[in-house]
This record gives C-alpha cells, structure tokens and sequence, in this order.
C-alpha cells in the first residue's frame, strides 16, 4: 500500500499531495502492486476461463491502476518453458487474444535467457515502475489485447515474432477477408524492425541488464497455460 500511494503522489507531481489522493485511485494502484507481487498467481487462469467470483473486483481494480500508469510503443518480450506443440500453435492461429494480464519486458535481456522466446511490438502495455521501482522494464498487457503472428523463427531457441492490433484493425475472422492482406505494409515493416533487434540482441552480451518476466505470468502471449491446455498439447 505504501508503495502504490507513493507511486501515485508522485505521478501528480509536487502540487497534489498524499491528501488529495482519492480513495479509489490509492485502490487502483494497490491492486497493481498486490498482482505483480503473485499473490494472486491465479487471477489470469480465473480470466480466461471466465469464471465468476471475488477475483473480478481485483481484475477490474488492476485494469483501472494499470490505466493510470504510463503507456509503451515499442517492443517486449519474455521466454518461456513451453516447446514443441506451441509453436505449432501459432503457425496455424495467426491472430491470438490474451484475455488475461500478460507480463513482458522491455529489456532484450529477456531474450538470453534460454527457451522459446515471444517478441510483440507494443501499443499500450503498462509500464509498471512506478509501482514495483526494482523491475523497471517491467510491463503489462491488459486483457482483450489483439496479436498478430508475423513469423514463427525455427532457430535454436525458436522465437514467436507478433504485433499488437489496432482497434479500429479487423481481428482476422472469415467475415473480414481483407484483414490480413490490408496491413501489409505495416507487417513487413514491424517484422523488419523486430527480426533486427533479435539479431543484434544474440551478438550482444551485456549480464548487467536483468530480466523482468519471471514467475507464473511467463508464459506466451493469447494462451494460458494450465494441466488442461498442457494435456491438449501433447496429445
């Protein structure tokens, strides 16, 4: 709690003090801080499977405070422990929704840390250092959040390259056939970008950049992994 107030009489600058901080906002804020310190490693699950329960008042708390936070164009990425039929996964569905709180880091060093890796270009994740200052290239995707797969790299650590959609972009559906051919230009250009950083990032080697995406949320993006998914993916 301590944090979040911190967090947020300093986002209103000398002028508003702790005193005007109204009472849903402190909420707001606190509901971030207590998510990304996994006491509640279970909201995303819950999310997905669209069950009912006390987890919503958190879920639309943790919205709420994310909002509140600065936003993030640009790209993000995490590794994770998923193999084999993932992959797969995402060759054949090319647009994903994650339709819980997806984790990532701004920082490349998420990407040497061993394991298939997701790269998406970002429009409105959350950047979270202003809650939790120790991870600060942390950031958080909102659920609803639409992804385009631009390429699945079969290399040693196989890397899912993405971006996120525009709301105002059709999500793929046969009833927009036009939507995966009018942004053409905008792949190609993003993918561009994205395949670049990769390849610079696996030339580099600096140990002093750590990594924010760890703990249950490091997972891929539009897929939450539980014993029922992991059981379909193998078969």
């Amino acid at each position: 709690m301590t944090n979040a107030a911190q967090a947020l009489t300093q986002s209103l600058g000398p002028a508003g003090g702790i005193r005007h901080i109204r009472v849903n906002a402190l909420a707001d804020l606190a509901a971030v801080h207590l998510y990304l310190t996994e006491e509640w490693e279970k909201l995303d699950e819950a999310l997905s499977g669209g069950t009912r329960g006390g987890h919503l008042s958190l879920a639309r708390c943790l919205a709420s405070g994310l909002h509140r936070l600065a936003s993030y164009r640009g790209p993000a990425m995490v590794r994770t422990s998923t193999v084999g039929p993932v992959m797969e996964w995402y060759r054949e569905n090319r647009f994903v929704t994650e339709q819980g709180f997806w984790t990532a880091s701004a920082s490349a060093a998420a990407l040497r840390e061993g394991g298939p890796g997701f790269v998406v270009w970002s429009l409105s994740a959350r950047r979270t250092a202003a809650v939790t200052p120790h991870a600060p290239e942390q950031v958080i995707f909102l659920p609803g959040t639409r992804f385009k797969v631009l390429r699945v790299m079969d290399v040693r650590q196989p890397l899912v390259l993405m971006r996120e959609l525009f709301p105002q972009e059709a999500s793929g559906h046969p009833s927009h056939p036009a939507s995966a051919e009018g942004s053409t230009w905008l792949d190609e250009s993003i993918l561009a970008d994205l395949e670049s950083m990769t390849a610079a990032d696996s030339r580099a080697a600096d140990p002093f950049i750590p990594s924010i995406a760890t703990g249950p949320r490091q997972r891929p993006p539009g897929l939450i992994v539980t014993s029922r998914t992991a059981s379909v993916l193998r078969q």
